[in-house]
């Protein structure tokens, strides 16, 4: 339960003279001789009555009839909790390396890191349409980085992209991390959401001088951008780029994300999921509440016991001066 105006309690403070003055009345010597009622009517004071009338009692029912008021203007109400879900939408943009290395080094013996990336992207996808509130943008980057969607609440359509798109050989070869780190940034630029993130995985070090990560990082930060990395280490097994994991640190610890690292399929999938859980937390759940007014029931309350106030002094505790 709760109170819409409290400050109105302070009242209550107006009754405590308003009491002491009705027992000091209580007691007053009382009339000797009691009168009996017109037309035949009963006594107005039975036996007992002169015990109970040395007791305030009519004035504690008046009092507490005054209290119940004063409380029922300060509104007080009853809470209940329809529903929880989550506050508001996240925007999230999806950046995927698509470099050659990517796709002829394999994260497991069943899988390339390609495939892996695109597997478990497919599945963060997935539990965001769950949500039904999250919008995600796709970004895909190789020696140039290349918009694949917007911001958008079809996430079908977005795993349909990452399905077919997201793969080596459409553009130029390179790992241009800091040029698609700031395409990501620029799809969130209008938006309002309650967070607003960039996933960026890749298997290399930025070879791309146009824009470098910690160019990208620091416009980020500016903007309110969070950016979570995730680095996918070579084997010395492997034909891979070397990854400069030294810098997707400092791309998370920047602008306030995580960096993960990932070795095998379900590490990269714990990142996912690490992610999602973290930003749940961020933006926290919304509760639906229904609120019931209790004041017109203490209002009753407040009436009842004046009416039996009035009808005790009326009746069996009247008294004729």
């Amino acid at each position: 339960m709760r109170l819409d105006d409290p400050a109105l309690l302070a009242l209550l403070f107006l009754l405590i003279p308003y009491a002491w003055l009705l027992r000091r009345e209580a007691r007053l010597p009382q009339p000797r001789y009691l009168l009996p009622q017109l037309f035949g009517a009963p006594p107005a004071a039975g036996p007992g009555s002169r015990r109970l009338r040395a007791l305030p009692f009519l004035g504690l029912l008046r009092v507490l009839a005054l209290v119940l008021i004063v409380i029922a203007v300060a509104r007080p109400q009853a809470t209940t909790v329809e529903a929880i879900r989550p506050a508001e939408g996240i925007d999230i943009v999806l950046v995927i390396d698509a470099s050659s290395s990517m796709a002829i080094t394999r994260i497991s013996s069943d899988e390339s890191r390609m495939e892996a990336a695109r597997r478990v992207a497919r599945d963060f996808v997935a539990e965001r349409e769950a949500s039904g509130s999250d919008r995600i943008g796709l970004v895909m980057f190789q020696r140039r980085a290349l918009v694949l969607s917007p911001l958008t609440l079809d996430l079908d359509a977005i795993d349909a992209m990452i399905d077919v798109s997201v793969r080596s050989g459409l553009i130029p070869d390179g790992t241009a991390l800091g040029v698609a780190t700031m395409e990501a940034i620029d799809l969130l630029r209008g938006s309002d959401a309650a967070s607003r993130i960039v996933v960026v995985l890749t298997d290399g070090e930025n070879n791309v001088p146009d824009i470098t990560p910690n160019q990208a990082a620091a416009v980020a930060r500016a903007v309110g951008v969070r950016l979570y990395t995730i680095g996918l280490p070579s084997q010395a097994r492997q034909v891979g780029v070397d990854l400069n994991e030294l810098t997707l640190i400092y791309m998370a610890d920047e602008t306030g994300g995580v960096y993960f690292r990932a070795t095998d399929p379900g590490e990269l999938a714990d990142a996912y999921q690490s992610i999602s859980d973290l930003e749940r937390e961020r933006v926290g759940d919304e509760l639906f509440l229904t609120t019931s007014e209790l004041g017109p029931w203490l209002l009753l309350a407040a009436g009842l016991l004046i009416v039996l106030e009035l009808a005790l002094r009326s009746t069996r505790w009247r008294r004729l001066p």
